[in-house]
């Protein structure tokens, strides 16, 4: 589950969800000023200048999700976000040899734990594989990032990279997702003036998915998305619009292991069932592949706009959408060089 936040603002126009399984949940702070962007300059923080981010979850460690990372690669992505569950194998190391192989050691990679990876993650998890906090710590240190809290071992952390505000939490449960992580969130989001939040974990709750999945995260940390109903066509998501603050979450887990089957909100063509929330459903049912989540932030020079598509493996674009902050004020108020 990933949850983009646009500022103090609230995201306005048109949107769609990608939904295909489960994802992770990532933290990330500030380390300094956006590059290009003046230090102390009052006003939001914007992304970096068409900054490409690959979202993935769910990958295993096999031949799609080589291809999944071939097609990160071939796109441009500038960053990858994987929101858990890596190889299901505790292989760390063997996992990161993949990565480095085709995307390169210093690539920035950042990821949250699942589920699947909880025995392998700790620091000092004394597998002979490795451990995953343990690599990612050292892959951020080989690209100048120091999370806000050098123990990883809580399943939490926080870091800013080029101009984007990322929140990482764990895979503990309902109660660590409502007294925990969620303050923890809330207290990372409190001051943060970055135009672009993201907040990322890997479990869901039943009515955020189509799957199989029950409650699984708690509702607190998900308090400030909120979906519009409304809209009629499937290329146009609104989003709590003139509710200040508000987002939307897009659930995204086709990262190379499986595809899954469509169980909720049938029928698995537009318009879906339940309650008209779902701008966009990909799973078996639809036909879905193995793919990432691409999102380009502050495109064409507008630090208040972000582009973002879904493409397969086979190089099929199965969703695209915009989503928009309150562009006046982000354009007013954002730093310039």
């Amino acid at each position: 589950m990933i949850t983009i936040r646009g500022g103090k603002q609230y995201p306005q126009g048109v949107s769609s969800l990608i939904a295909g399984g489960v994802l992770t949940a990532l933290l990330a702070i500030a380390l300094g000023p956006a590059r290009g962007y003046a230090q102390g300059a009052p006003g939001p923080i914007p992304a970096d200048p068409n900054l490409k981010v690959a979202f993935i979850g769910d990958s295993g460690n096999g031949s799609d999700f080589r291809r999944v990372l071939q097609l990160i690669k071939a796109e441009g992505a500038h960053m990858v976000l994987h929101q858990g569950d890596f190889d299901y194998a505790d292989n760390a190391r063997g996992f990161f040899a993949t990565i480095d192989s085709i995307l390169g050691d210093d690539f920035p990679y950042f990821a949250s734990v699942g589920n699947h990876d909880a025995g392998s993650w700790r620091q000092d998890c004394s597998r002979r594989d490795g451990c995953y906090a343990k690599f990612l710590k050292t892959r951020m240190a080989r690209i100048g990032v120091t999370p806000d809290d050098p123990d990883l071992d809580d399943q939490m952390y926080s870091v800013t990279y080029r101009g984007l505000k990322l929140v990482f939490v764990g895979e503990r449960g309902a109660r660590a997702g409502d007294n925990i992580y969620a303050r923890y969130i809330q207290d990372q989001l409190a001051t943060d003036h970055h135009v672009w939040k993201i907040c990322s974990w890997h479990k869901n709750q039943r009515v955020m998915q189509v799957g199989g999945k029950a409650d699984e995260m708690g509702w607190t940390s998900m308090q400030h998305q909120i979906v519009d109903a409304s809209c009629s066509s499937p290329n146009n998501l609104c989003i709590a619009q003139g509710s200040p603050g508000k987002s939307f979450v897009f659930v995204s887990g086709l990262g190379g292991r499986d595809v899954k089957d469509q169980e909720r909100c049938l029928p698995a063509t537009f318009p879906y069932g339940c309650n008209g929330e779902w701008g966009k459903i990909y799973t078996r049912n639809q036909g879905a592949m193995s793919g990432a989540l691409f999102i380009v932030f502050n495109i064409n020079g507008d630090p208040s706009k972000a582009q973002g598509y879904f493409k397969n493996i086979n190089g099929q674009v199965a969703d695209t959408f915009d989503i928009t902050v309150q562009a006046s004020e982000a354009k007013r108020q954002a730093r310039r060089p």
